[in-house]
């Protein structure tokens, strides 16, 4: 089974699974789900997803695998208010909101540099040892071609 695979049947079977639970909740099977309980279930599988994917992807991609934690971080924080918002249990007092917020985007940025091992992924080819500009690769041209003649 592809990891690829594997990421889309995560994110479909929560996305069914939320389904299901709300049809029992309206149902009246189950009280404690409602919508909000679904976007904090499928925001949070789906954002945990996405960090992983961007840790482990296959992706060679450095700004693809920094833009999929990032990504994935910010579902978290829907994940966090949709939870607040849906289970009166997290009884969060306001003057926690931020620092969680800020915990999961200190978090994406640590772990973003984690994936790419610090690597800049715009470095150029001037960056590189024994790189040679335009007039150095000029003049050994212009070198060899004297000394063929």
């Amino acid at each position: 089974m592809s990891k690829k695979f594997l990421k889309s049947f995560i994110i479909y079977g929560t996305l069914v699974a939320c389904a299901i639970l709300w049809i029992l909740s309206a149902a009246g099977t189950i009280d404690w789900f409602n919508p909000s309980a679904a976007v904090a279930i499928f925001a949070g599988v789906t954002g945990v997803v996405f960090i992983l994917s961007g840790l482990f992807g296959q992706t060679k991609a450095l700004p693809l695998k920094k833009l999929s934690i990032y990504f994935g971080a910010g579902l978290l924080v829907v994940a966090l208010f949709s939870a607040i918002n849906a289970f009166d249990v997290f009884r969060i007092e306001n003057k926690l909101i931020l620092p969680i917020i800020a915990t999961i985007a200190a978090g994406a940025l640590f772990l973003g540099m984690l994936a790419v091992g610090g690597k800049k992924w715009d470095g150029g080819d001037n960056q590189n040892v024994g790189y040679k500009n335009y007039y150095e690769r000029k003049a050994e041209e212009d070198k060899e071609r004297g000394k063929k003649d």
